[in-house]
């Protein structure tokens, strides 16, 4: 009788699961150490750049460029930086707003930081181009109709700003100091700057001592106070300006009107006795 071999019974051999659970535990805890090392290193890192511009990126000059009007003291004393503040703590909006708040003839201010005791305030200022009276005060304006500066006395206001040119228009709803003057009417503004943007491009502008353009159809200007020129509306105004211009040239020293409504039919009427605002 032949014997029968025993069959093998292949079994699944069975992993050491608490070996796989401490190297899983182990790896987590591993990669925790890494990340708090890696938290710790970069606070550390921080707070020694922090010391480090503590110490040694503090004000030690303040330079001011582009001031046209006020003194430069006045500029640093409102703008609030002090020698030996930290140059990165300087907020860069509240020195602007300080600096535009306590003087309107500034336009925008600029803070630049320079590495590592040096800040400068580069400003741009606008310049006293025009004046408007409102209701016995005059005001200030700038190319752009802002509100610079007012004045109750019109005689101390010509002695501050002697080429200052006059400038009469609708009727003014609003006139505050650090904002554009704003009419009634909401066009106007925008046909004053246009109707200005024309005129100081033209050659005769330089000795214009004053605009009237209340009615926008009929637009005056005062040459030196001894000639007036009604030149309508804005229809061929570059030509009527040239046209202007060499009739000045030919007038000389005379004084009188000049009508300019229409370029061929303009003519002069003299009287040496007159003189314009």
């Amino acid at each position: 009788m032949k014997l029968k071999k025993k069959e093998r019974s292949e079994k699944p051999i069975k992993k050491n699961g608490g070996f796989e659970r401490l190297k899983r535990k182990n790896s987590t805890k591993l990669l925790r150490q890494r990340v708090l090392y890696t938290v710790l290193i970069v606070l550390l890192l921080a707070v020694f750049l922090i010391g480090i511009v503590s110490i040694f990126f503090r004000v030690h000059s303040i330079t001011v460029k582009g001031n046209t009007v006020y003194s430069d003291s006045e500029i640093i004393s409102a703008s609030g930086i002090e020698k030996d503040m930290n140059i990165y703590l300087i907020d860069d909006r509240s020195v602007s707003t300080a600096i535009l708040s306590a003087f309107p003839y500034v336009r925008t201010v600029k803070l630049t930081r320079e590495v590592p005791t040096s800040v400068t305030l580069t400003l741009k200022c606008d310049e006293p181009n025009y004046y408007t009276e409102i209701e016995g005060e005059c005001f200030v304006l700038s190319r752009e109709l802002r509100v610079m500066q007012r004045f109750e006395d019109k005689d101390e206001l010509l002695s501050t700003h002697p080429d200052i040119k006059k400038l009469t228009g609708g009727e003014v709803k609003r006139a505050v100091v650090g904002s554009e003057l704003e009419y009634v009417s909401s066009s106007y503004s925008k046909q004053a700057k246009q109707l200005l943007g024309i005129l100081e491009s033209a050659e005769v502008f330089a000795g214009i001592s004053s605009i009237d353009f209340s009615d926008r159809f009929n637009v005056a200007l005062t040459y030196d106070s001894r000639l007036k020129a009604n030149i309508g509306n804005s229809d061929d105004i570059e030509l009527k300006l040239r046209f202007m211009n060499e009739i000045v040239k030919d007038l000389g020293e005379a004084r009188g009107t000049i009508d300019l409504k229409d370029v061929e039919a303009a003519y002069v009427l003299l009287n040496n006795d007159e003189t314009y605002d």
